[in-house]
């Protein structure tokens, strides 16, 4: 005979089950612009977002990314974020991720330039922390895609955060289509976002 269990126990194995890969607060308003608060369970970092920012779960691949946990994840980590501009549609899209990984092949080349990007001159700081950046560019098929990438190595560990813009090359389409906003409009917008992390959260 099934057994139901009673409704708080159900209710607690939930919290549970969330609290282990990762926690939302609740939106809050401060200078008139509704934010959204982001904990990584498992790892020491937290940050604010603009709510109006689209968060993008599951499946996440497209024409130049897999959706992993960043460009060009041929070593295991953890997708922690995706966030999207609101106004990302089929002819471009505008994402930002945050990553991170302890495993040994990621923390050793966490510092390596991607194939065909190009190393930016100077370090930049987020949450605080130093990051190496990179920008890389890619086109084929009709399909585009502009990223930037930043890495840092914080208590022994790769961190990764990258700002991408890709879709389809709107003129390929009868009649021609426009895209939501232009690969410098939406770069702008989303580097805003770094300015939101903290890696002191205890």
């Amino acid at each position: 005979m099934l057994k139901l269990l009673p409704t708080t126990a159900l209710a607690l194995l939930t919290v549970t089950a969330l609290s282990a890969y990762q926690q939302h607060d609740s939106p809050t308003q401060a200078d008139g612009v509704s934010t959204q608060t982001f904990h990584a369970a498992d790892y020491p970092l937290s940050m604010t977002y603009d709510a109006e920012l689209t968060r993008v779960d599951g499946e996440a691949s497209s024409y130049f990314d897999n959706g992993g946990w960043q460009l060009e994840d041929d070593a295991p980590g953890d997708r922690l974020i995706l966030l999207k501009l609101p106004q990302s549609d089929e002819i471009t899209t505008a994402l930002w991720r945050l990553g991170a990984s302890d495993d040994a092949s990621a923390v050793d080349h966490c510092l390596t330039v991607p194939a065909n990007a190009q190393a930016m001159s100077s370090k930049t700081t987020i949450g605080g922390k130093a990051f190496s950046g990179f920008t890389l560019g890619d086109a084929g098929m009709s399909h585009f895609q502009n990223a930037e990438g930043y890495r840092a190595m914080i208590d022994g560990r790769c961190y990764a955060i990258d700002l991408i813009v890709q879709g389809t090359n709107g003129e390929v389409y009868d009649p021609p289509r426009k895209a939501p906003f232009s690969v410098d409009d939406a770069m702008s917008r989303l580097r805003s976002i770094n300015e939101g992390i903290s890696f002191d959260r205890e």
